[in-house]
């Protein structure tokens, strides 16, 4: 089926289908827990296929106009309790990007260019449920009671955007930013509507506001509306070096094992001076050997403690063993913390920085961040960062899909090299802030409990350490 430019390919027992632009395959979608029983309609402009799920019935179509929409309607003949709600899981394709906001009442699929900025597609939850499930989403509450005659539907409208930017802006007026600093309140201005809030966190009335405080971390925020209900996910964010501090005084107690990252958010507390043990860390450190290392952490180990130690033979070391690293995301940013810590010690890297700054990649997004370091051209990078920043979701809420906590801290931090004076540094800088943001609430809820935790905090601070 044509939509524009774009083309929404239903496969024959209707499961799955593409979104495709021109000859890219945007995203893939699977529809999944329901058993296809085959095509209803098959127009130009809409395709209907049958289901089954439990002792009900479900239909999915698919209408093309103005917007594409995707409904599904499941019936029940007998009393029906879902024991589990179909799911709906989408994939990005090698062109493109997908971030999510699935909240239950309120949701938006994003799908976005990789390699620029627009077109975006938006597909917004106008009616029923999306949540977030497994590597999925689910379409329905769970437990969905439904008595005979009766069914529920759900319904996402698809529409295209200048960025993703926009698809923000045609969100709830009442949704305020979900990312705050600790101690920052979230306000909600809505009194027709009720929030139940999570504990620990608590609220307080200010004003024609309702605020909701909490403790470094997340919190859970229920709106109760019309539409159903809405799971809100705040994010209160501690500092960085709050959150050094913590994960050193964690690696010194032995509580996770000396890994790269954990070596080296050691060697930044240091360096940062938030360690009370100095000589213990340095101690733990010195049974680090980086130099045979060719982890990008644990290189940049060994550059902070050169550094620290005043060796500029350690740095010209760190720079020879990034010679036999293949270049991948976060090289260049080592390779810029050897070159200024050189710097720092009266030696001039510049023609070993540029050797290896001027590598080739195949890939988009370290090719990028090897561009921005040297050549700095807008034509060549600008384009990229404009991709970059609909994969981290602009300033949307949500999370990205298909990339892990490790990965968007080093996205976070290359979104953060983008230079001032570019067209679009502005939401590069609000989308890096809100990412950090949410990405340090979620250490902190962690409470390096999630072994990715201390990677999150290395690479955070390698890429603040170069701004």
């Amino acid at each position: 089926m044509q939509w524009g430019a774009f083309e929404v390919d239903v496969a024959a027992d209707g499961a799955s289908f593409r979104l495709l632009h021109g000859g890219d395959e945007w995203a893939t979608f699977g529809l999944h827990g329901m058993r296809p029983t085959g095509r209803f309609t098959d127009d130009p402009d809409e395709a209907e296929h049958g289901f089954t799920l439990d002792d009900a019935t479900c239909a999915v179509r698919h209408s093309i106009g103005q917007a594409w929409t995707l409904r599904w309607a499941l019936n029940a003949a007998e009393p029906l309790e879902l024991d589990e709600a179909p799911l709906l899981r989408v994939r990005p394709g090698a062109a493109s990007v997908v971030w999510a906001w699935a909240a239950g009442a309120e949701g938006v699929l994003v799908v976005g260019p990789r390699r620029r900025a627009a077109p975006v597609v938006g597909l917004r939850l106008t009616q029923g449920w999306l949540q977030p499930e497994g590597d999925g989403f689910s379409l329905a509450p769970d437990g969905l009671a439904l008595a005979p005659g009766r069914r529920w539907v759900g319904a996402l409208r698809a529409e295209l955007y200048p960025s993703a930017q926009a698809v923000a802006a045609s969100l709830p007026a009442w949704l305020a930013p979900l990312e705050l600093t600790a101690g920052q309140p979230w306000e909600f201005r809505q009194p027709d509507q009720a929030l139940v809030v999570q504990p620990p966190a608590t609220t307080r009335a200010e004003g024609d506001a309702v605020q909701v405080l909490g403790e470094a971390g997340r919190a859970g925020v229920v709106l109760h509306s019309p539409r159903g209900l809405t799971a809100l996910t705040l994010s209160f964010a501690p500092t960085l070096d709050t959150l050094l501090a913590a994960g050193a005084s964690a690696v010194l107690r032995a509580d996770v094992p000396l890994t790269p990252a954990a070596a080296f958010v050691l060697a930044e507390a240091l360096g940062r001076s938030l360690i009370s043990q100095p000589r213990a860390a340095e101690s733990l450190l010195d049974e680090y050997d980086w130099q045979l290392d060719t982890d990008l952490l644990g290189i940049a180990t060994g550059i902070a403690r050169a550094q620290r130690a005043g060796s500029a033979r350690a740095v010209r070391a760190a720079l020879k063993r990034l010679q036999l690293v293949h270049p991948q995301l976060g090289f260049g940013r080592v390779v810029m913390a050897a070159w200024l810590a050189g710097l720092a010690l009266g030696e001039d890297a510049r023609s070993d920085a540029v050797a290896l700054l001027t590598r080739p990649s195949g890939a988009d997004w370290v090719a990028l961040e090897l561009n921005v370091l040297n050549l700095r051209s807008v034509e060549v990078a600008g384009p990229l960062f404009s991709g970059l920043i609909n994969a981290l979701g602009s300033d949307l809420p949500g999370e990205p899909v298909g990339l892990d906590s490790v990965q968007q801290a080093q996205l976070t931090g290359l979104l953060q090299l983008c230079p001032e004076e570019w067209p679009m540094a502005i939401g590069a800088a609000t989308c890096a802030t809100k990412n950090s943001r949410r990405l340090l609430a979620a250490v902190a809820a962690s409470e390096f409990a999630d072994p990715d935790d201390l990677a999150v905090l290395a690479w955070l601070a390698l890429g603040e350490s170069l701004v």
